[in-house]
């Protein structure tokens, strides 16, 4: 693949990213319910696309040395270097975590908001590998959502229907 067709592609997903971050951020103050589904469609997303990259072609994530900063570059091509698969599994957990407990509420959808800001915040060395500034919009988000909780699952039982189907209508 070309340099310029990577580069050309790379900008692209940056610019993407980093829109999306802006729109679930904003969504967040506006239609929180709205910004839950999103996170929990993009942890969960990120989640399989991690643990389908890791057991593929796990040394592309190394190529994030590259952007990050200097201590994230050492661990990167040191520590992490040696341990990608069970760490990157870990992280790909983690998200799945995030994603599961968005359409919830309380003490659960509190602690994915949690998970959520310190992902954001533990991936923002990346720089650029992290689509810098994208996580912190992304950061400030879950900080929203969990300065103003769930007060309802996303979803909600809709009458005359089974108790096994749900109606998956988002609602304020």
């Amino acid at each position: 693949m070309s340099t310029f067709f990577f580069n050309y592609l790379f900008w692209i997903a940056y610019g993407v990213s980093n829109l999306a971050a802006v729109l679930l951020m904003i969504a967040c103050y506006k239609r929180p319910v709205v910004a839950r589904l999103g996170f929990a469609v993009l942890f969960g997303w990120a989640s399989w696309f991690n643990v389908s990259t890791v057991l593929e072609t796990p040394w592309v994530y190394t190529d994030f040395a590259d952007y990050a900063l200097l201590g994230y570059r050492w661990f990167i091509l040191g520590p992490f270097q040696k341990l990608v698969a069970p760490v990157v599994l870990a992280i790909a957990l983690g998200q799945l975590m995030i994603a599961a407990s968005m359409p919830l509420m309380g003490r659960f959808f509190k602690l994915g908001c949690l998970g959520g800001l310190l992902f954001s915040a533990a991936i923002l060395p990346l720089g650029l590998g992290s689509a810098f500034p994208a996580m912190v919009f992304i950061a400030v988000g879950f900080y929203r959502l969990y300065q103003h909780p769930a007060d309802r699952l996303l979803w909600k039982r809709s009458s005359g229907r089974s108790t096994r189907q749900l109606n998956l209508t988002l609602h304020n």
